[in-house]
């Protein structure tokens, strides 16, 4: 394994690891808001939590904006 460089990795969003945020990422020249929380970062990827169970990588590079979402869908009542 090589470990020269790794503490020179910036992860940007590791300050938002399980709060509510709001995702815009751009797909196809499409803007879309996505509400997730951020479980994992590397290097050019962000894992997301879309709801129990769903897990998805998303490239750094789509995502144009973050901000927290003061909506918790997971306290939500259907």
């Amino acid at each position: 394994m090589i470990t020269e460089g790794t503490k020179d990795i910036s992860l940007a969003y590791s300050f938002w690891f399980g709060k509510p945020v709001v995702l815009l990422v751009v797909i196809r020249n499409c803007r879309i808001p996505m509400p997730c929380r951020i479980v994992a970062e590397s290097t050019s990827d962000v894992r997301i939590l879309l709801s129990p169970g769903w897990e998805l990588n998303i490239r750094k590079e789509l995502i144009l904006a973050l901000e927290e979402d003061t909506v918790d869908r997971d306290t939500l009542v259907n």
